[in-house]
């Protein structure tokens, strides 16, 4: 038997052989993982070159020691920066960074930490940029010639960051951060949705996302944000009742969203419902109105006053009902009517009332005929003054009997509380030369006329409308083709002329190449010991040409005014008449009629007509000729934002001819019949375009 003691030894050595082998194992392992690591990590970037190649573009070139990775890429907006990561990739360079100094390329850096290497791009302003593995190289084309989205364009703002925040009760506020202060930002609601609008700003690619914010456990639970031409719209779902508040600080737009209470949510509901008054209940049979009455008095504690003609009885069940409701409801089934002075209420037959009211009208109506009469001047600064008489003239005499009880002031005798702006005793007089109102009326009465000319005594808001119409002509010609002429001479000694064609030759039959034929090629042909000649002519011309005509009319008018501009010529020509020949005038104008409308959210519509005349061939008419004038129009609205460009159309025409001169019989002999022809090619391709540019001015003048 073995003694225990040996047992337990051996199950000892056993457990330390089995510990060894593990760890002997385990280290093994991290042996391998080390040395797959050393493999992963085996390449190295050895290299960066850099060039600037056709087109505006800048190309980077990394070269590795073996066969390059996708990496990971990424920029940033401000600094400006593109960023590639190279997984399991050391660095083997001798600067780590170097300055590249094209275009908007500044420099270029290198990194290594962690068996990752990282090459930063610093430019100017971020552009368009795409990337290529080609073996072992990396290539980075950055495109200058097309700005990334990221980077707002000159002169535009641009969002830099869209963050949520979850306020201290519980709402959800949303932070827009701007380059620069925005100028137009509009928000709205729309059923459950917040809708932000902000023109003229640019959204960088990163920041057109949606944002869902459901954990916060706040009434907005998406954020949608995407550009939309030229602007900027922003998107709120939420759920439940709320409110909302938007502000402006700087260069910050604000938006909170509030959550509502329960009695924030009764007070909406009362105010949707129109009645607010405590609640009560009413169960009566046969009850007399004047009772019904006094009980409603008693509930709210309010003082009332009943008509002697208010009478009957009314039967009604009414279970938790508003009792301004329910005292509604009695009224309008007796046919009363109520009128409420601060905490005393009048309860009569509706009729009563509206002759009492009618006596107190009347009444106030003597009292202002005997006010007396004051004279005073009221000075216009945009407005002429005539201009405001005949606005009076057509508000009507029946405006001084609308009642304007809204003007009345504590029942002062000098107030009118019938009277309209002026009363049936003005007098108003315009003063051209001073741009004065002179008039005669109550006191009360002219301070109602201040106020009304001070809505309207503003300055008109003033566009410019600038126009290019563009005319564009392509041109091609070309001739080819033989001109023959035979000629003999006669026993004088004169050269006579038998020629195909109009061939122009000198006395001694040589072809005359002069000014008007210097692209003609002669080659005259003598017959020595004879009297014939022949001459060849060989006709190879060709014309080429493109004209572009620009007119640029600009032209300022105010809001709703039309506007109109003209320039041409006015083109003589004979008239035949029983008196004999007159000279008469045609024009041939450029003009430009515009009548612009500003509408909210600095939009233009324009009603326009644009008329371009030309000078064309002369037509003859009767012993003589006259010009005809070659006219092109457009008639259009259109609505614009301020200070974009509008192509409003074009008209497109083209004139192709082909033709040809040859000799009868001759031309038409197969392959010979080449030489007795000339073709003639023509194409001509005209096209006008016309743009439109509102904006509106600014209204403020500055002072020097």
């Amino acid at each position: 038997m073995s003694h225990p003691g040996n047992i337990r030894e051996k199950i000892m050595n056993s457990k330390m052989i089995f510990k060894h082998l593990l760890m002997a194992v385990l280290g093994g392992i991290s042996i391998s993982l080390i040395l797959i690591s050393v493999v992963h990590a085996s390449n190295m970037l050895e290299d960066i070159s850099f060039a600037s190649i056709p087109g505006d573009k800048v190309q980077v070139v990394l070269k590795f020691s073996e066969s390059a990775a996708e990496p990971g890429t990424f920029t940033i907006d401000s600094p400006a920066r593109i960023a590639l990561d190279f997984p399991d990739t050391g660095l083997a360079l001798e600067r780590k960074r170097q300055t590249i100094g094209i275009g908007l390329a500044r420099s270029i850096t290198a990194v290594s930490a962690g068996g990752r290497t990282r090459v930063v791009l610093n430019m100017v302003t971020l552009s368009k940029y795409s990337t290529e593995i080609n073996g072992n190289n990396v290539i980075i084309t950055i495109d200058e010639a097309n700005l990334s989205r990221s980077t707002a364009s000159l002169g535009r703002n641009t969002i830099k960051d869209i963050d949520f925040r979850l306020g201290d009760e519980g709402e959800g506020n949303i932070i827009i951060t701007f380059s620069e202060p925005p100028r137009n930002v509009n928000l709205k609601q729309e059923f459950k949705k917040l809708l932000v609008e902000i023109e003229n700003v640019s959204l960088p690619e990163d920041l057109e996302r949606r944002l869902d914010v459901n954990d916060f456990n706040t009434p907005i639970s998406f954020i949608d944000t995407f550009a939309s031409g030229k602007n900027i719209k922003m998107l709120v779902d939420t759920k439940g009742e709320f409110d909302h508040l938007g502000y402006q600080a700087g260069r910050t737009f604000a938006i909170e969203v509030k959550g509502l209470t329960k009695a924030q949510r009764e007070a909406r509901q009362k105010a949707k419902f129109g009645y607010s008054g405590e609640r009560l209940s009413l169960n009566f049979q046969d009850i007399e109105v004047r009772a019904v009455l006094q009980l409603i008095a008693d509930f709210t504690g309010k003082n009332m006053v009943t008509s002697d003609t208010v009478s009957g009885s009314i039967t009604l069940r009414l279970k938790n009902v508003p009792w301004d409701q329910a005292l509604a409801i009695i009224l309008k089934t007796k046919g009363l009517g109520m009128r409420e002075e601060g905490n005393v209420m009048r309860v009569a037959l509706a009729e009563e009332l509206a002759a009492i009211e009618k006596q107190e009208l009347e009444a106030k109506k003597q009292i202002a005929d005997l006010l007396p009469l004051v004279t005073e001047t009221i000075q216009l600064q945009f407005v002429l003054a005539s201009s405001v008489i005949a606005l009076l003239d057509d508000m009507g005499a029946s405006e001084a009997s609308k009642n304007h009880a809204s003007d009345t002031s504590g029942g002062d005798v000098d107030v009118e509380e019938g009277a309209s702006y002026v009363s049936s005793r003005a007098t108003i007089l315009a003063d051209d030369r001073t741009n004065k109102l002179i008039v005669r009326d109550t006191a009360h009465n002219i301070a109602q006329l201040r106020k009304l000319i001070k809505e309207i005594d503003t300055p008109t808001r003033q566009v410019l409308i600038d126009a290019r119409i563009v005319s564009a002509s392509d041109k091609f010609e070309r001739d080819m083709g033989l001109n023959w002429s035979f000629a003999s001479k006669n026993s004088a000694g004169n050269l006579k002329n038998r020629g195909f064609s109009s061939t122009v030759q000198t006395t001694d039959g040589t072809v005359d190449l002069g000014q008007a034929q210097k692209n003609i090629l002669g080659i005259t042909f003598g017959l020595l010991n004879s009297s014939y000649l022949v001459d060849l002519e060989i006709s190879a011309s060709q014309i080429e040409g493109t004209s572009e005509i620009v007119s640029s009319p600009r032209v300022v008018t105010t809001n709703g005014n039309p506007a109109l501009i003209r320039a041409g010529d006015e083109i003589p020509y004979l008239e035949q008449s029983e008196n004999g020949n007159t000279v008469a005038f045609k024009g041939a104008v450029l003009e430009l009629k515009v009548i612009p409308l500003i509408i909210p959210g600095n939009k233009i519509n324009m009603q326009l007509n644009i008329k371009k005349d030309n000078v064309s061939d002369l037509v003859p008419i009767g012993l003589g000729s006259a010009p005809s004038i070659q006219t092109r129009e457009i008639e259009t609205s259109v609505l614009v934002d301020n200070g974009d460009t509008v192509v409003l159309g074009g008209i497109f025409e083209r004139d192709k001819q082909r033709l040809q001169d040859f000799v009868p019989i001759l031309g038409n002999i197969p392959v010979i019949g080449a030489a007795f022809k000339i073709n003639k090619n023509k194409d001509t391709k005209n096209e006008l375009i016309i743009f439109i540019t509102p904006k509106i001015m600014d209204e403020t003048l500055s002072v020097r």
